[in-house]
């Protein structure tokens, strides 16, 4: 009896050291789950919000491409140029008549007509007073100094006379080359916010000095992400491009930037309305995609109270796990019981990332190859269309070395050093002939990964024509070829091979209705992405109904067996991963023109 009063003391100080160390390691734990969750849903959002701005850019690639074509069709009207070069009241009723079942047909905002000076000579909407461009002066406009300076313009802003939003595409009108004025189409893109806004999603647009222009929530539109500068709101004041808009800024707080490239953001959170204080903000997960050729950058905001409640939930599960081991661990039997079940579901759970692990890792191998696997599909496809010519091409030198063969042998016999020189010197040119077609079929056809490496443009594009010259030269083709020596860019030679094989078998295939001028333009010019490559047919041209389909796997205008309509498709994602563009357009004289735009290659 004498030691129990010490012992009680010893055991209430175990207790007591069991109980913090049960509580600092059920913080640790619960901290290393939260964050692990944290890290995971995060990476998941990012994932996500990589796709959707994926298809956002689409969207507003595919509102404005579908009316690119209006200014260029207005621009050789000939009562439009009938009114610019004598503007009158009968031509000027012709030309609004005109324009308005133009727009009603396109399904465009407005469609006109401004001169030289820049008043407006007609316009789709002359029948409403009070929103007729006619008689307004839009010298002011970047539209239309675009086009007076370069033949063309795009522009984002607030009509000066509707006060309504649209894009604006311009092009300039020439009468022997003489400019006489310009047309210009505008652009309604409402719906494609609309569509933003019931997607319950926050996505907003900026231009280049970051002012928010299109937007899924109303109240960030006409807000600057940052306050502007005063130069940039005395440019903005003279152009009015966002005319009766004070520009204020939208409240946008940075934080750090995540691997991934995305930024955490915070904003005033809309849901607590003007009257709220200011500390009231809500944190975001921002990622942004440029837009290069319209000079504009899309923004998707990600609410990361999802990604904070997940986290926090992982956390909970983890510290009852923990409590729920340590009351176990307190009875005998229990403990052993709840040990067994716990190894037992550390083994599953183990087992099961192992084999999801796996499948993942299988999965993205898969993928890798059946990518390879279609690209190499899609040039043997071509070298199979071109196997007979090429055989032919192949045939013709053998041919003329056995005939050579069989004379070098006569004039062995005789003692005619000097002709069987001549004829072996002979057979060895056709052999290098041979050599080198053999080599670019070899170079074409072989598998491989891609390779990113400076690529000169002229060579790739000489080693295409060198594997379709049989069909060029058969079907009475002729090129003009004007590549500068310095043109190179960032790529691998022989995926920007099959690129050229595919788009110069096409434009190829557009001019067989073509009796007479058959010709394949290729021309190289340097641009600030990088280098634009042009590929120009004199065929039949793009028909309306297929230019947004064309990039599209498995779309084909070919008979049946004439192909599989995946040679754009390949084209467009060999290209595209690169990290370049690639565009179909007409040609103002007619045929098609493949514009082929990759970043430059530098020295070292």
């Amino acid at each position: 009896m004498a030691d129990t009063p010490p012992t009680r003391p010893v055991r209430r100080r175990r207790m007591a050291l069991l109980a913090v160390a049960l509580a600092a390691a059920t913080a640790l734990a619960c901290w290393g789950a939260y964050r692990w969750a944290e890290a995971g849903a995060r990476a998941a959002l990012t994932l996500n919000g990589d796709q959707r701005l994926g298809l956002y850019a689409s969207s507003i690639r595919n509102a404005v491409g579908r009316y690119d074509y209006l200014p260029f069709l207005v621009a050789r009207d000939h009562e439009v140029l009938g009114l610019l070069e004598q503007p009158s009241e009968p031509a000027r009723d012709a030309v609004n008549r005109r324009l308005e079942a133009a727009n009603a047909a396109a399904g465009s905002a407005a469609l006109y007509v401004v001169d030289r000076d820049g008043l407006a000579l007609a316009s789709s909407n002359w029948r409403d007073p009070a929103q007729s461009f006619v008689g307004q002066t839009y010298d002011f406009r970047p539209y239309f100094r675009q086009a007076v300076e370069d033949g063309g313009g795009r522009y984002f802003g607030i009509g000066v006379t509707t006060g309504l939003p649209g894009y604006f595409l311009s092009q300039a009108v020439r009468q022997a080359e003489r400019l006489i004025g310009v047309a210009v189409v505008k652009i309604d893109l409402e719906p494609l916010q609309h569509d933003w806004t019931a997607g319950g999603e926050r996505v907003l647009v900026t231009d280049e000095n970051g002012i928010v222009f299109l937007s899924s929530h109303a109240d960030w539109r006409y807000r600057a992400l940052r306050p502007l500068p005063a130069a940039v709101k005395a440019r903005l004041a003279e152009t009015r491009q966002y005319d009766r808009s004070d520009l204020k800024p939208l409240g946008l707080h940075d934080g750090p930037v995540e691997e991934s490239g995305a930024r955490l953001v915070s904003l005033p959170d809309p849901a607590a309305g003007p009257a709220a204080p200011a500390a009231a903000r809500r944190a975001y997960l921002m990622q942004e995609l440029p837009l290069p050729e319209f000079g504009w950058t899309i923004r998707l905001l990600s609410d990361l109270e999802p990604v904070r409640t997940e986290a926090a939930g992982a956390a909970v599960l983890t510290a009852m796990g923990i409590l729920l081991l340590a009351a176990a661990s307190a009875l005998g039997y229990q403990r052993r019981q709840t040990l067994r079940l716990q190894r037992e579901a550390r083994a599953m759970l183990e087992r099961r990332v192992e084999e999801r692990t796996a499948e993942l890792v299988t999965a993205n191998r898969v993928l890798r190859e059946a990518q390879e696997e279609l690209v190499q599909a899609g040039k043997l496809a071509a070298l199979g269309q071109m196997s007979a010519a090429l055989a032919h091409e192949i045939n013709q030198p053998l041919a003329a070395i056995r005939t050579f063969v069989a004379s070098t042998r006569l004039l062995a016999e005789r003692g005619e050093t000097v002709l069987v020189r001549d004829n072996l010197a002979m057979i060895g040119d056709l052999a290098e002939r041979m050599a080198v077609l053999s080599g670019h079929l070899k170079d074409f056809a072989r598998k491989g990964p891609a390779r990113v490496e400076a690529v000169p443009v002229a060579r790739a594009m000489d080693r295409a024509l060198a594997l379709l010259a049989p069909r060029l030269r058969d079907e009475d083709i002729r090129v003009e070829q004007a590549i500068p020596a310095e043109a190179r860019v960032r790529g691998d030679a022989v995926r920007l091979e099959q690129v050229f094989v595919n788009l110069l078998r096409n434009a190829a295939d557009a001019m067989d209705a073509v009796a007479d001028d058959r010709r394949l333009t290729l021309t190289a010019a340097r641009v600030a992405e990088g280098w634009e490559i042009r590929i120009r047919d004199t065929g039949t041209g793009i028909a309306e109904a297929h230019q947004f389909q064309l990039f599209d796997p498995f779309f084909t205008t070919k008979e049946v067996g004439q192909g599989l309509g995946l040679g754009l498709s390949l084209s467009y994602g060999i290209v595209r991963d690169f990290g370049g563009t690639l565009r179909a357009e007409n040609n103002p004289d007619g045929g098609a023109c493949f514009v082929v735009l990759l970043p430059e290659a530098h020295d070292g």
